[in-house]
C-alpha cells in the first residue's frame, strides 16, 4: 500500500515473493537528487515483484548507505544484475552519424556543467532513432555500487534514454507528428517525433506549472506545422497530472494519457499505480531495455 512513513511514499511488494529466488531477479535503483525509487525484477518469470519510493533528504551516498544498512533486500549480497537509473540533466543526444566516442564530455559541457574528475560518461545507442544518448553521473555512485555488489553485473542508464526507448515502441503506429511528455516529481521530458523521426528531446526542472504550455508549444513549433492541434501523450506521477492535465487541455486539442509498458507481469498488488505512471521505470523493463 501507499505510505508516508520514514520518509518512504510507496511500498508494494507482490505476496508472492520469495527471497530464496534471488539469483533470477534484477535489484534496480532510479536515482534522482530528491528522490530514490527501488524496484525489484524476476528476470527469469518476467514479473516485477517489489517498488518502492524514497525520499532523498541527504546526499544520494548518504540515502543509500542508510538504506543499505535499514532494507533487508537491498543488503543481499548475491543479486546477480544491478541497473542504475540515472536521473539528472548531464546528457545529449548525437546524430549516430556525427558521434566521436571520445569526446562525451565534450558533448555533455555543451549542455550543462560536468566535471571529468568527478564525473563518469557513458553512452547508449538508438539505432532506430539514429542516434546516441550520451550522459554522465557521479564518480561515487559507481562506486558505491562496484564497493558492495561485487558479483553482481552493474549497469548505468539514464532515465532519458530509457524514456526513448519506451516510446519507440509505439512509433510504428504513428505518422503524424506527436510529441511525448512525462512528468517526474520535478522534471518534464519531452520529445518531438514527426512519424518515426525524432526531431527534439529535452528536459526541463519543473518551476512555474503555467509557464509549461508555453514551452510545450514552443518545442512543438520546431518540429510540426500543426501547432496546438499536435497529439500530445502524456505520462506522469498522478499528483503532478491531476494540475497538469487540466491545464493543458485548455492549450491542445489533441491530448491523451499514455498507458502503461508492456511485455511483463504485474499482480494485483501494484495496481494502484496508474497506467499512465512511472513509464520510465515500468518501461526499463521491457527487453529493448535490459542491458
Amino acid at each position: 500500500m501507499r505510505t508516508v512513513k520514514n520518509q518512504q511514499l510507496i511500498k508494494i511488494k507482490d505476496e508472492r515473493m520469495d527471497i530464496d529466488h534471488i539469483d533470477q531477479c534484477r535489484l534496480s535503483f532510479f536515482i534522482g537528487e530528491h528522490d530514490c525509487q527501488i524496484t525489484v525484477f524476476d528476470e527469469q518469470k518476467q514479473k516485477l515483484l517489489l517498488f518502492e519510493n524514497h525520499l532523498i533528504q541527504s546526499s544520494p551516498i548518504e540515502f543509500l548507505n542508510k538504506i543499505h544498512d535499514e532494507h533487508e533486500l537491498v543488503s543481499a549480497g548475491f543479486w546477480p544484475t544491478i541497473h542504475i537509473q540515472v536521473r539528472n540533466n548531464q546528457f545529449c543526444l548525437v546524430p549516430s552519424f556525427l558521434f566521436d566516442a571520445d569526446s562525451a564530455y565534450n558533448y555533455i559541457k555543451l549542455n550543462t556543467e560536468s566535471n571529468p574528475e568527478l564525473d563518469n560518461y557513458a553512452i547508449r545507442q538508438h539505432k532506430s532513432l539514429a542516434a546516441t544518448y550520451v550522459f554522465g553521473y557521479p564518480a561515487n555512485i559507481q562506486d558505491w555500487f562496484f564497493a558492495r555488489y561485487k558479483k553482481a553485473n552493474i549497469h548505468v542508464f539514464h532515465e532519458g534514454s530509457t524514456f526513448l526507448s519506451c516510446i519507440e515502441d509505439h512509433l510504428f503506429k504513428v505518422s503524424k507528428p506527436a510529441l511525448y511528455l512525462n512528468c517526474t516529481s520535478d522534471t518534464l521530458m519531452l520529445a518531438g517525433f514527426n512519424g518515426q523521426k525524432l526531431m527534439i528531446y529535452n528536459q526541463f526542472i519543473i518551476g512555474d506549472i503555467n509557464q509549461l504550455p508555453k514551452i510545450i508549444l514552443m518545442s512543438i513549433q520546431q518540429f510540426s506545422t500543426e501547432g496546438q492541434e499536435t497529439s500530445i501523450v502524456l505520462w506522469g506521477v498522478q499528483d503532478r497530472i491531476k494540475s497538469l492535465q487540466p491545464l493543458l487541455k485548455k492549450y491542445f486539442k489533441n491530448l491523451s494519457l499514455g498507458k502503461r509498458p508492456t511485455g511483463f507481469k504485474m499482480s494485483h498488488q501494484f495496481d494502484e499505480i496508474e497506467i499512465f505512471e512511472h513509464v520510465e521505470i515500468l518501461g526499463s523493463f521491457s527487453s529493448s531495455n535490459n542491458s
